[in-house]
C-alpha cells in the first residue's frame, strides 16, 4: 500500500488530497490556515487524514502549493528590499515601460514599486551590450549603498544592473561584498533569478523573487517541520508556476518559480477534470480566499508564457497563464472616499477571516455577503470548520448599508455584484488576447468560493455553460498530485537566425536541454525524462518576440525549419507574416519534465432522472428574494437534473444555480451547468 498526498494552502483553507493508490480511493479535507503559526495547519490537517486511515510510512509522494507568495504580492506584505542599480539607472523601477495600466482612465496611476525610490543605490560600474567591462564595480560605492540600505532597515538587497544578462561577473562581485560588508542581508542577483534581455522585467521579477523569499523560507521550515513530526519520510515537492514541482530546498532560492504555485496546480487540475470529460476549451475560475485566479485551457492544457502580472507586476519567467484579481471570498467590501463600493484586495484571511466566522473579524467580506443573501449557510462551510453567524455578518455590513441607504441583503447583493465585475475585467483581457469568445467557453469553478459565484460570473461575462468538478473546493489540492516534476532553463542570444549562427544555437539548445535534465535529475533520481524546446523570435526590428516551440523534427531541419514555425505563428497571433523578412532569435528555453502518475477518474451508469431538492430555501437574487431548491451533492446521482435557482451544499464548497440554468451530474460526477 502506499499513499499519495497533496496539500494547497490559501489565504483561508489548507486543502488536502490523499490519493490510497491500492485502493483508488481519494480522501479530501479542509482545515482553517494559521497566519500566525505558518505550518501548523500542515499538521492539523494531516492528523485528521491519519484518523481517518492515511498511513504515513507509506507516504511515497508529498507535494505542497500555495498561495503565500501572491497574496503576500497583492497584499504588499513583503520584505523591505534595497535596490542597487548601474549608476544612472535608478529609476528603472519607477519609469518602467512608461505605460498606464488602463490609458483610458484619467484617474489611472501606475502602481507604486515594491522597492520605493530612496531606497534604490547607485553603483559606480558599467558593462557594454557585449559583456565587455567598462567600469568595474567600485568597493566605495557599494559599502556606501550597503550602509545607506542598513539604516533604512532593508533586510535584503536585489543586485541588478544593466546587460548582466550577458555577463553576470559585475553582479556576482557585488554580491560578494555585500556578502563580506552586511552578512545579515540576503542578496538576489537579477541575473541569477532569470537572465533575460530588457532591465526592467529583469529587475522586476528579481525584486518579486526577494519581496517573498522570507516568508516563503520561513514556511518551507514549518512545513517540513511538520511533516517530520507527522513521521512522513517523503520529500517535500513543491508545485511551481509552470505547472509542475520542484524539491522545497531549490525553492528556497526560487521563489518566483512558486509564486503561481498553488494557482497553476488548480488549472492542472482542471486540466485533468477537463480532459476526462471530454470539453475541449475551458475557462477556470479559482477563487480563494483572497484572489480570483482565471486561465484558459485548450483540449486540457494550460497556455504558457511570460510576462504575466502577478499583483500589478509583470514577472519574466514561464508560467501557466493565469491572471489574479484581488476578489476572493475573505476580500472586505468598503465605501471609498468618493463613496463608491468596492471590494478587495484587501482580504481578512481565516485571521480574523470573514465577520460571520465568528474569530474577531469586524469588516464585511464577500463571504459575508454570500450569507446574508443566503447562498451560504445551507450547509457546512469548510468541511465543518466554520458555523457562520449571519447577525456578525449584518452588524458588519451595517455600515455600507447605511452609507447606501439600503438593507443589509441589497448591500450585500451589491458587494456579490461588484467582485463579480472586478473578476470580469481581468476575464475580458484575458479573452482578448487570446482572441476567444465567451460563448465558446465552458467554466469551471473550484476553489472554496468558485462555484458559489461561478454561474453569476458567468451570466454577466456570456458564458453558458458551467461545470462544477465533484470536489471542487480541494481541486488544487489534486493537481498537485497531478503535476510533474519540472524544470525550465533558458538563455537570451540575440542572434540573427542565419546559417552563420546556426551551429551555435544548435549547441546552446543542447546545452540548456542539458542543464534542465542535470537538475530535474538532481530533483528526483534518476529516470525518464522528456524535454521540450522553444526559441523567442522576431521580426527584425520588431520590439517583441513570439515563444514558438521548437518540435524535434523541425530542430533537424535547422534555420528553415525554425522560421517556418515563427511564421506560421505570427501569421496566427496577427493574421499576417513576412517569409522573405530577417528573423532574429531572441532567446533559447528548455523544459525538462518526469510525468506525475496518473490519477484515477471512476465513471459510473447515467441515469436520466429529476431531481428532487430535499428543502425549499430563500436566495437573494437579482433584487428581490426567491424561493429555491436546496439540494445536497452526496445525494446527486449521474443523470440527475433539476433547474434554478438552487443551492447545492457539500463539505468542501457550495454550488449556486441562478434562475434561468438547469443543472445535471454527468458520469465523473461533475455538476453540469447550461444557460436555458
Amino acid at each position: 500500500m502506499a499513499w499519495r498526498v497533496g496539500v494547497d494552502i490559501g489565504g483561508t483553507f489548507a486543502d488536502f488530497a490523499a490519493l490510497d493508490t491500492e485502493t483508488g480511493r481519494m480522501q479530501t479535507l479542509k482545515v482553517l490556515t494559521t497566519p500566525g503559526a505558518p505550518g501548523q495547519d500542515v499538521g492539523a490537517g494531516l492528523a485528521r487524514l491519519v484518523e481517518a486511515g492515511l498511513q504515513p510510512a507509506q507516504v511515497e509522494r508529498f507535494v505542497y502549493g500555495t498561495t503565500v507568495g501572491v497574496n503576500t504580492i497583492i497584499q504588499r506584505r513583503g520584505a523591505g528590499l534595497a535596490l542597487f542599480t548601474t549608476a544612472g539607472f535608478t529609476d528603472v523601477l519607477e519609469l518602467a515601460r512608461l505605460r498606464m495600466p488602463d490609458p483610458y482612465s484619467l484617474f489611472c496611476e501606475r502602481p507604486e514599486p515594491l522597492v520605493p525610490r530612496e531606497h534604490v543605490f547607485p553603483i559606480e560600474e558599467r558593462m557594454d551590450a557585449e559583456g565587455a567591462t567598462v567600469t568595474p564595480p567600485g568597493r566605495a560605492s557599494v559599502a556606501a549603498a550597503v550602509a545607506a540600505a542598513q539604516a533604512a532597515g532593508c533586510a535584503g538587497i536585489v543586485v541588478s544592473f544593466l546587460h548582466a544578462w550577458r555577463n553576470p561577473a559585475h553582479e556576482e562581485q557585488v554580491a560578494a561584498m555585500i556578502a563580506e560588508l552586511a552578512p545579515e542581508l540576503f542578496v538576489f542577483r537579477g541575473s541569477e533569478v532569470w537572465p533575460a534581455i530588457r532591465e526592467y522585467e529583469r529587475s522586476t521579477t528579481a525584486v518579486l523573487n526577494a519581496y517573498v523569499h522570507p516568508r516563503i523560507d520561513a514556511y518551507l521550515e514549518r512545513v517540513e517541520a511538520q511533516l517530520a513530526a507527522a513521521a512522513i519520510a517523503a520529500p517535500l515537492l513543491l508545485t511551481t508556476s509552470a505547472g509542475g514541482t520542484m524539491t522545497a530546498q531549490r525553492g528556497r532560492r526560487d521563489c518566483v518559480g512558486m509564486l503561481l504555485s498553488g494557482t497553476a496546480s488548480g488549472v492542472v487540475g482542471a486540466g485533468v477534470v477537463a480532459r476526462a470529460a471530454g470539453v475541449p476549451a475551458v475557462l477556470t475560475l479559482d477563487i480563494g480566499g483572497t484572489s480570483a485566479d482565471v486561465a484558459l485551457l485548450i483540449d486540457g492544457s494550460p497556455a504558457f508564457g511570460t510576462g504575466h502580472a502577478i499583483g500589478e507586476f509583470p514577472l519574466a519567467i514561464p508560467t501557466v497563464a493565469v491572471v489574479s484579481s484581488g476578489q476572493g471570498g475573505g476580500s472586505i467590501a468598503r465605501i471609498d472616499a468618493l463613496g463608491v463600493l468596492q471590494v478587495g484586495p484587501e482580504s481578512a484571511g481565516s485571521t480574523p477571516g470573514p465577520a460571520c466566522f465568528g474569530r474577531g473579524g469586524q469588516n464585511p467580506t464577500v463571504t459575508d455577503a454570500a450569507l446574508l443573501c443566503g447562498i451560504l449557510g445551507q450547509g457546512e462551510l469548510g468541511f465543518g470548520a466554520i458555523a457562520p453567524d449571519k447577525a456578525l455578518s449584518e452588524a458588519a455590513i451595517a455600515p455600507i448599508a447605511t452609507a447606501l441607504g439600503s438593507d443589509a441583503a441589497t448591500a450585500a447583493e451589491g458587494v456579490l455584484r461588484v467582485a463579480i465585475s472586478g473578476m470580469l475585467v481581468e476575464i475580458d483581457k484575458l479573452l482578448a488576447r487570446a482572441g476567444i469568445g465567451a460563448s465558446e467557453l465552458t467554466l469551471m469553478p473550484f476553489g472554496g468560493a468558485g462555484p458559489m459565484l461561478g454561474a453569476l460570473l458567468a451570466e454577466t461575462a456570456g458564458i453558458r455553460r458551467v461545470l462544477v468538478p465533484p470536489v471542487p473546493g480541494t481541486l488544487c489540492a489534486l493537481g498537485a498530485l497531478a503535476a510533474d516534476l519540472r524544470r525550465d532553463t533558458m538563455r537570451t542570444v540575440l542572434l540573427p537566425l542565419e546559417d552563420a549562427a546556426w551551429a551555435r544555437l544548435d549547441g546552446i539548445f543542447r546545452e540548456l536541454a542539458d542543464e534542465a535534465a542535470t537538475v530535474l535529475r538532481e530533483m528526483g533520481g534518476d529516470g525518464g525524462v522528456d524535454t521540450t524546446l522553444a526559441a523567442d523570435l522576431r521580426y527584425r526590428g520588431q520590439s517583441y518576440e513570439l515563444t514558438v516551440p521548437v518540435p524535434a523534427a523541425a530542430l533537424g531541419q535547422g534555420v528553415a525549419g525554425l522560421a517556418a514555425l515563427f511564421h506560421a505563428a505570427h501569421e496566427e497571433s496577427f493574421g499576417h507574416s513576412d517569409p522573405d523578412a530577417p528573423v532574429e532569435v531572441v532567446s533559447l528555453r528548455a523544459a525538462a519534465r518526469r510525468p506525475a502518475p496518473p490519477l484515477p477518474m471512476p465513471r459510473q451508469t447515467l441515469e436520466p432522472h429529476e431531481a428532487m431538492p430535499e428543502a425549499a430555501i430563500r436566495l437573494r437574487l437579482d433584487g428581490a428574494w426567491r424561493e429555491a431548491g436546496l439540494h445536497r451533492r452526496t445525494a446527486l446521482r449521474p443523470g440527475g437534473r433539476f433547474a434554478g435557482p438552487a443551492i447545492v451544499t457539500q463539505s468542501d464548497c457550495t454550488v449556486l444555480v441562478p434562475g434561468g440554468w438547469t443543472a445535471t451530474t454527468d458520469e465523473l460526477g461533475n455538476l453540469v451547468m447550461e444557460h436555458a
